[in-house]
């Protein structure tokens, strides 16, 4: 193994009571880089016993076995790091130094997922009693979780009415209260070389703008796509883009039979006109 001399990352490893353990060197801001996964692809089949509960899932069938430290990051259910698209392990707040660097071995998001369902079977040997003592704990590590997908359900305080003089509409059906999330809306993304015949259709008006720069489409199900447009909304949308999620919240209280609204601009602020176009490529 050539991890001992890798020095490029501020952690090294080290023996704690879960065994060998990738330890920040420092104290360390949010989105830095503390290892990088490396090593040999392999297909699943070809991956050896002792390799097995290291192995990463690139895509597909393509494993990696890890020759660098990163093979030592240990699991939590409420973790302090993440893999990106560069296998590099980034934390996702800041780390104090001497602390346990750990990531999540079973949790996806809803876009990881969707990806490629085929590839995330669960192979036993994976399975493990969790001792991590977050808060989110699930105690027995045996399977995938996709995030959004373990979310209580959200949208009992709302019902579609009649929103005089402009169709439907969204409405209260018990009181908001300022900051709460009312409703939690799953997408249907279109990609953006699909909105030339989109926006001929009905489903222009239903659409919100998706992705990092906007360049996809996504109706809203649930009542996400029929919340009216105001200029003094009392509520604000929240893309959750992994999750294919998008969030209601409300910004102040909402009282019984009052109807909610959203600015389409995507800022309760902006007095813009509202228009919607995909981002150029």
């Amino acid at each position: 193994m050539g991890f001992e001399g890798q020095t490029s990352y501020p952690s090294h490893v080290a023996q704690t009571g879960l065994g060998r353990s990738l330890i920040a060197s420092g104290p360390l801001e949010k989105e830095t880089a503390v290892a990088l996964f490396a090593g040999p692809r392999v297909a699943f089949r070809d991956i050896p016993d002792d390799e097995v509960k290291f192995a990463l899932l690139l895509e597909g069938d393509d494993w990696i076995i890890p020759d660098t430290a990163a093979r030592f990051i240990n699991h939590s259910c409420e973790p302090n790091c993440r893999v990106d698209d560069s296998l590099e392990v980034v934390t996702l707040r800041e780390v104090a130094s001497g602390e346990d660097l750990t990531v999540s071995y079973n949790r996806l998001t809803m876009a990881e997922y969707l990806r490629a369902p085929e590839c995330y079977f669960w192979d036993p040997r994976w399975s493990f009693a969790c001792g991590c003592g977050s808060a989110r704990c699930v105690g027995n590590v045996d399977r995938y979780i996709i995030s959004g997908s373990d979310n209580p359900p959200v949208g009992s305080k709302v019902t579609v009415g009649a929103a005089m003089g402009k169709g439907r509409g969204v409405f209260a059906r018990e009181r908001i209260r300022t900051g709460e999330i009312f409703e939690r809306a799953p997408v249907i993304v279109s990609p953006g070389s699909e909105w030339v015949n989109l926006e001929k259709t009905v489903f222009y008006h239903y659409c919100f703008g998706w992705g990092p720069q906007l360049e996809h489409a996504a109706v809203a199900l649930g009542y996400g796509s029929l919340y009216s447009h105001s200029y003094q909304p009392n509520a604000v949308y929240i893309r959750r883009l992994d999750d294919l999620l998008i969030d209601f919240q409300a910004l102040r209280d909402i009282e019984p039979g009052e109807e909610i609204t959203v600015n389409y601009n995507n800022d309760p602020t902006n007095q813009e006109p509202v228009w919607f176009e995909l981002a150029k490529p």
